[in-house]
């Protein structure tokens, strides 16, 4: 029977990646993000692979969606094997110019959701004493920048929420990975005037993942960092 991961922010990007990369690997999929057509595109295109593909659209910051998601996800493919919290948001701006509001829906995306569906759906791999639950965090969760603050304190987060749950989790079987890329060629960086060709691929980070989840029982990849090679 194959495992199922569910994928948040799937539609594009490093999410579009890691979805085809674990539909060819024979995964059954599970796509989160608010594109719809995209999300129906992407689920056909894995089925192409011959691996089980089922979507729903909506709002992360939505309790009652993630609510409808893994129920929705159970109830197409059984258990879930593997969680990777990937959709996230950037906003730059000085803290002293900052939305507040906006602030908030930036922590609510980025690390609240991540809190509430990891917790939603550990019971379930502590039962099996099995499962993976993968974080994109960034590298600029280890740095700061001028106009970074909210976007930082959010990968920030991420990676100390990661940490402690590895540590809360770690003796029934399950790993939990923070993933740290650099700048990676989405539409999230773009118009920043850097040289897209010496960016981390979305590809690159899949390999991450797949790494993350090949690995042995007997140790786990808490932190990957991934670095350009060449400056960007």
């Amino acid at each position: 029977m194959s495992s199922t991961a569910v994928i948040t922010g799937a539609s594009r990007g490093i999410g579009r990646a890691i979805s085809l990369r674990l539909a060819q690997l024979g995964y059954n999929v599970f796509l989160l993000a608010r594109n719809e057509d995209a999300l129906k595109d992407l689920a056909a295109e894995c089925k192409g692979m011959n691996a089980g593909a089922d979507y729903l659209a909506g709002e992360l910051t939505d309790e009652a969606y993630m609510d409808r998601a893994v129920q929705s996800a159970a109830e197409a493919f059984g258990s879930i094997d593997v969680l990777v919290n990937n959709a996230g948001a950037v906003r730059r701006e000085a803290v002293q110019d900052a939305d507040t509001s906006a602030w908030r829906e930036v922590m609510d995306l980025n690390f609240q959701a991540v809190v509430y569906l990891s917790r939603m759906i550990l019971p379930g791999m502590i039962e099996r004493k099995s499962g993976s639950i993968i974080n994109m965090s960034s590298i600029a969760g280890r740095t700061t920048a001028a106009g970074n603050a909210i976007y930082s304190a959010t990968k920030f987060a991420i990676n100390g929420f990661s940490g402690c749950l590895y540590e809360d989790v770690r003796d029934h079987g399950i790993k939990v990975s923070s993933i740290m890329p650099g700048f990676v060629d989405t539409d999230l960086i773009s118009g920043m005037g850097m040289k897209s060709d010496n960016m981390i691929t979305p590809d690159d980070v899949a390999d991450a993942v797949q790494y993350v989840l090949a690995s042995s029982p007997n140790v786990c990849p808490t932190e990957i960092v991934l670095r350009p090679q060449q400056r960007p």
